[in-house]
């Protein structure tokens, strides 16, 4: 029982170091995103060709909505047209005329967009130009400008155009502007603007929205919203209830309620989320169109009204949302998607800063909460794009490859791309190191088998403490010893008994030792106590209590085989753990004498 217990603590350490050896993990890089917006605040976003219009309405109400998605490492700024039109300010290289942070309140960053009223003038492309160059000179990792027009841009590096006879080459500075800096542009075209001027192109970094009017709006700034901020429209299970689930977890929920009363109580289900105070904004329509406006009746977009909540950091399971007053609901998820790069070398798993020059197999994927590779139908079809750059050489790679490393620099990059605007990333840099030595490849070694040299280091402790204890033969141990009485011709046989004394069981390096009976209870005669030795020897220790001289007062004779225990025996002699033991009592008054031979581990 004692092994048995000693090895499953030695698997149990082996299990143990093993677990400490694969929870080295790489977690993924925070990311910032700066989104300049560009507003069209002139006159024909409110008047054109004769009658009112809710462009203008319609720009706000979507930056009021993009201010509420920031994340907390997100920035955003607005540039007013107005502010650019140099027949009515003079200026060519303005700045932005609101600055927002995702680290501020939201109500405080949808004020900042709600309360700003301009003049409405003119459409000067110089704007765009301006919230370009102060975009791509940001320290972002993700850098987005948003252009909200109709379209007509009638002034150029300061100079008044005609847009139909000189319009303003959009599509060739759009395209500049991506292959410059890797900036991504979105175009939201207020109104119909097929003939105003010519789209840019169509390809990845540059995309083009376009609103014709009050009923399109709203779904063109979610379209833009997701693919700015990565988010996804999660399906209701049961859309009258609010009912849904998720395999995943999710790093974020937003819901985006349409209606005039709403309240949002939270989320119930697998675990119960309400939302702080800070995480419920209002978005709403706006009263005035421009200060030059102001007296005018012009045309609001009163059914831009809602309401986002965030909730943050949910468990994967079933819920349903808690709402009240909504006309329309949608719920937008961000999975909580990590994204793990593993390098292994001699199937071990390595630490980014234990490189060493040779083959290495790179494994990388999505991990769940307890580090391990998944897949979920909420994350779609994955793809993955994976780089390695040893000095100066980069090579495309899968999952599993083996890759030559030699000494230098190391980078290995993973991108997953899922839900087509979803991105997340992982980097590891190292520097890849000399060869091991003979003596770095021994501790390595050591290292990655630590679980067996402790459990051989654990099974040489039991072979020391308890394998070499001195123990009796298992069959004294298992058959208690045979007494046969001999008196007048006729034979009893009865059992005697051996019993170990418990604390010399227990102790490692200590002999067993025992208590043996060589006669019946009844005879006045002390017990053997005995102690283990080697080879089917044992000690009797109390040899000195069956001298003659000690038994003479019982009139004894006590042979061990053939021989009798000598007069001024010490208390220690060695004896067979075969060894027969005959004790005779002589007859008193006459009667019979009395012989019991008493056989250890025999039937």
């Amino acid at each position: 029982m004692r092994r048995i217990v000693a090895l499953i603590i030695c698997l149990a350490l082996m299990s143990f170091f093993s677990i400490q050896v694969m929870a080295q993990t790489y977690t993924t890089n925070l990311r910032s995103k700066a989104i300049h917006v560009v507003y069209d605040d002139s006159g024909s976003m409110i008047y054109d060709y004769g009658k009112y219009v809710e462009r203008w309405g319609q720009a706000k109400y979507a930056m009021e909505v993009f201010a509420v998605m920031l994340e907390r490492n997100d920035t955003m700024r607005v540039y007013y047209m107005s502010d650019f039109d140099t027949l009515h300010n003079g200026k060519t290289n303005a700045s932005a005329r609101i600055d927002i942070s995702g680290s501020e309140r939201p109500e405080t960053r949808v004020a900042k967009v709600h309360d700003t009223v301009t003049y409405a003038w003119n459409t000067p492309y110089d704007t765009v130009a301006k919230a370009y160059e102060d975009l791509k000179n940001t320290d972002a990792n993700v850098k987005w400008l948003v252009v909200l027009t109709d379209g007509e841009f009638n002034q150029l590096n300061g100079r008044q155009r005609d847009p139909e006879k000189d319009p303003v080459p959009v599509d060739k500075f759009f395209s500049q502007y991506a292959d410059e800096s890797g900036v991504r542009i979105i175009l939201l075209a207020m109104g119909d603007v097929t003939d105003k001027f010519k789209l840019p192109v169509d390809r990845d970094g540059i995309y083009f929205e376009q609103a014709k009017d009050a009923d399109e709006i709203l779904g063109k700034v979610t379209s833009i919203s997701n693919r700015i901020f990565n988010r996804n429209k999660l399906k209701f299970t049961n859309e009258a209830r609010y009912e849904f689930n998720f395999d995943v977890p999710m790093e974020e929920l937003l819901v985006f309620a349409q209606g005039a009363n709403i309240k949002i109580n939270g989320i119930k289900g697998t675990a119960a989320y309400s939302p702080n105070s800070d995480d419920i904004v209002k978005v709403r329509y706006s009263d005035v169109a421009a200060v030059n406006y102001s007296d005018r009746p012009v045309k609001k977009s009163t059914n831009l009204t809602g309401v986002i909540a965030s909730f943050y950091n949910i468990s994967k399971g079933a819920y349903s949302l808690d709402i009240t007053g909504a006309r329309t609901v949608e719920i937008y998820y961000k999975p909580a998607v990590v994204v793990d790069i593993n390098l292994y070398r001699n199937r071990m798993k390595v630490r980014k800063n234990e490189i060493n020059e040779g083959k290495y197999q790179i494994e990388y994927g999505i991990i769940d909460e307890n580090g391990n590779f998944f897949e979920s139908s909420l994350l779609g079809n994955v793809e993955y794009t994976a780089t390695v750059q040893n000095n100066g050489q980069v090579i495309m790679i899968k999952s599993g490859d083996a890759v030559n490393l030699s000494q230098g620099d190391l980078k290995v990059h993973v991108q997953a791309h899922f839900l087509e605007i979803n991105t997340a990333e992982n980097t590891v840099t190292a520097k890849v190191l000399a060869p091991l030595s003979f003596k770095e490849r021994l501790s390595n070694w050591v290292q990655r088998n630590k679980p067996l040299l402790i459990g051989v280091w654990v099974l040489f402790m039991i072979w020391f403490l308890w394998g070499r204890k001195k123990r009796f033969p298992k069959e004294l141990k298992r058959k208690k010893p045979l007494i046969v009485k001999e008196v007048d011709d006729s034979e009893i046989k009865q059992n005697g008994k051996f019993k170990i004394i418990k604390n010399t069981n227990i102790w490692p390096l200590c002999a067993e030792e025992a208590t043996i009976s060589v006669v019946p209870d009844d005879c006045p005669l002390p017990k053997f106590h005995v102690r283990a030795k080697d080879n089917d020897i044992m000690f009797l220790m109390n040899s000195s209590a069956f001298t003659p001289e000690k038994l003479s007062a019982s009139g004894a004779e006590l042979f061990i085989g053939s021989r009798p225990v000598r007069s001024g025996a010490e208390n220690k002699m060695e004896i067979s753990c075969r060894a027969t033991i005959k004790t005779i009592y002589p007859g008193r008054n006459g009667g019979s004498e009395t012989t019991y031979t008493c056989s250890f581990g025999k039937k």
